[in-house]
């Protein structure tokens, strides 16, 4: 098969490898789709010779391991991409990544930058024939997007300030205005960007943080993840409002103490999803709650996955890049 893999010098090259083939309580996929996240940009430069990266993807089912169930060739799926011990409190909860034992797929095992890939059976969940093929790989996103919303406690009439209308800020506001926000402002410093979330159903847009009204919001979830927004966002927030940091940092993070305890703010990460966030995408998929379409951004052939990177990097494209195998 072809696969995209990491090189010495922080890029990638497309080389041939051996076709998987599924362990006992695997599936083998033919990749439809594979998306590319801040996740992704912000891991590469660390990233190993040799690694299939790629953890937003489905497919179809091309393989079935002897122990996997009663899956069968030719579903479509999208892919939970971790894998767990499958036995801790946090793996029988469904919170797979908070697991001892969690690796995404991608950032270690191979994962969605080629052609085939291995998944585990217990992380796979059929996606209707009826939905583009393509719509597995927008699960993942979505799911994490869902995942902050939760973790915000958005319910009907709360307002909402988003930093970030990147993939995960859009699939954020999706579901901030699908659980009953009354209104939901996107801040993002690109024009492209901004005009995108106004056409997905934004109240309005700016183009940062220090640009939200001070002290119109309850909740603000942060898709970013740049050192300097906790502190950014915490004049936006009413009395008791909450800060969700959805975007990955490894950086030192300031926060202004005093304004918080004024405010009682409480701060909380999210970390990627659950097993049951991952349903619940799929069937809102499934039954017309929600329309991803409006968030697919431009996709690149699997020799273009230097320039995908580089699309993504820029900031400036809309929507989620992908790539196709």
């Amino acid at each position: 098969m072809r696969a995209a893999v990491t090189t010495e010098d922080h890029s990638f090259e497309v080389v041939d490898l051996p076709d998987p083939t599924p362990g006992p309580d695997e599936l083998v996929i033919r990749v439809a789709a594979c998306g590319i996240c801040g996740s992704d940009i912000k891991a590469q430069p660390f990233a190993p010779a040799g690694m299939v990266m790629g953890h937003e993807f489905g497919g179809e089912i091309v393989a079935v391991g002897a122990q996997a169930g009663a899956w069968q060739a030719g579903t479509n799926i999208a892919v939970l991409p971790v894998l767990s011990c499958g036995s801790c409190r946090y793996c029988r909860d469904g919170a797979v990544p908070l697991c001892a034992e969690s690796t995404f797929i991608g950032m270690g095992p191979a994962g969605g930058f080629a052609e085939y890939a291995s998944v585990p059976a217990r992380h796979s969940f059929a996606v209707p024939d009826e939905l583009p093929s393509h719509y597995a790989a927008l699960v993942e996103p979505f799911a994490v997007g869902l995942h902050g919303v939760k973790s915000a406690e958005i319910a009907e009439g709360h307002d909402v300030l988003i930093v970030g209308a990147g993939g995960v800020g859009l699939t954020t506001l999706v579901w901030a205005l699908q659980k009953g926000a009354a209104r939901v402002t996107v801040a993002d410093p690109s024009a492209e960007r901004r005009e995108a979330a106004a056409a997905m159903g934004a109240v309005d847009v700016v183009a940062s943080a220090d640009n939200a009204e001070a002290g119109g919001y309850d909740v603000v979830i942060e898709c970013v993840g740049r050192p300097d927004l906790l502190q950014a966002c915490q004049p936006a927030l009413r009395p008791r409002g909450r800060i969700v940091i959805s975007g990955a940092c490894a950086d030192p993070t300031p926060i202004e103490p005093i304004t918080a305890l004024l405010k009682e703010l409480t701060v909380r990460y999210a970390l990627a999803y659950t097993i049951d966030e991952f349903r619940e995408v799929v069937d809102a998929f499934a039954n017309g709650d929600i329309d991803p379409s409006p968030t697919i951004g431009q996709s690149f052939e699997l020799g273009q996955i230097a320039d995908a990177f580089a699309a993504v990097r820029s900031t400036a494209v809309p929507g989620r890049v992908s790539v196709t195998p």
